[in-house]
């Protein structure tokens, strides 16, 4: 009864089957050419249909099963965003381990190994974005090439409007396409698909996204975001102002102006907060085992200079954050 719903049921880029089996070794081995394992646990009632629209930078899924099933997803280069059309699904990603249901969605980042465990009768968009477009994409948005690789959290909060315009623009575009690809000429295809990315961009939460929620982002320069990067993503280097003003592309009077202006402080502040968020983190995660050590490692030469500092950014003393560490004997 099952498969004849999923099957009977309308579905989107119906023209671009590349899968419809009730045998799970067919449909295991059709999924491993495109990079992904798919385990049926019962065989009995299996049935799988795929259907895949490649566009010129991104490519389109619709899938839909009839049992429950898992899918592995190994470490690619392409992130995978995948819209709960019905039923339920849960991730596991390293510590991650999250539920999703029907219009909500979530991302499995680039070079991140996951465990999809999905419902009975569920159905899925999936939009597969290579990390190079990714990275072309943010760079073009905020006018640099960031140093760090783009890492999202998985889940997507599905009750922001920014989240609902993406979907519904994946739905159109997707209720829309054609083997021909006569629906939208091939310009504005390349602006639909790009729009999709950017809104992705945007409406997701990644260590980036920083870059693009600055309040003033509209009048901010472009190399002042690229200063800042350069320090975060040199946090345990001995750089001055004089290397962001390098970076950035400015004289060191101009960039101080700027951060004075849209900061509300000096660039030697910011070099301070950098590295102390740093400290903060070797700390908390284990990587540092001494306050001497860390205060070495992140560029502060005097340790009770740091400790000073650090208890004045987050609170308490970096002796305290490394006992709550620690577990109690």
């Amino acid at each position: 009864m099952s498969v004849e719903l999923l099957d009977d049921e309308p579905e989107l880029l119906r023209d671009f089957s590349i899968l419809r089996s009730q045998d799970p070794i067919e449909a295991r081995n059709v999924m491993r050419r495109y990079g992904v394992e798919v385990i049926a646990p019962d065989s009995e009632g299996f049935f799988v249909r795929t259907n895949l629209a490649e566009l010129p930078h991104v490519g389109l899924y619709f899938a839909g099963n009839a049992t429950p099933t898992k899918v592995l997803v190994p470490e690619r280069s392409v992130a995978l965003v995948h819209v709960c059309l019905h039923g339920h699904a849960r991730l596991t990603s390293g510590s991650h381990r999250l539920e999703f249901t029907e219009g909500a969605a979530f991302v499995c980042s680039p070079g991140r190994r996951v465990q999809l465990d999905l419902s009975e009768n569920f159905r899925q968009l999936v939009l597969r974005i290579p990390q190079q477009t990714l990275e072309r994409t943010m760079a073009s948005l905020i006018g640099f090439t960031p140093h760090r690789q783009i890492v999202f959290e998985p889940a997507i909060a599905n009750n922001d409007p920014r989240y609902l315009g993406f979907r519904d623009l994946l739905k159109l575009l997707a209720s829309r396409l054609d083997p021909a690809f006569s629906a939208w000429p091939k310009k504005l295809l390349l602006q639909l698909e790009q729009a999709c990315i950017t809104s992705l961009l945007c409406c997701s939460r990644h260590n980036l996204v920083h870059l693009l929620d600055v309040p003033d982002r509209e009048s901010t320069p472009s190399w002042l975001l690229r200063a800042e990067h350069y320090a975060e993503t040199r946090c345990e280097s001995d750089i001055t102002a004089d290397d962001l003003a390098a970076a950035a592309g400015v004289s060191v009077s101009t960039l101080t102006r700027a951060f004075i202006k849209h900061r509300g402080h000096s660039p030697a502040a910011l070099i301070k907060r950098v590295r102390l968020s740093r400290a903060k983190q070797l700390i908390e995660t284990g990587a540092a085992t001494t306050v001497v050590g860390v205060a070495l490692r992140c560029g502060f030469a005097n340790p009770s200079r740091f400790a000073k500092d650090y208890r004045e950014a987050f609170g308490e003393s970096p002796t305290e954050t490394l006992r709550r560490r620690r577990p109690q004997g």
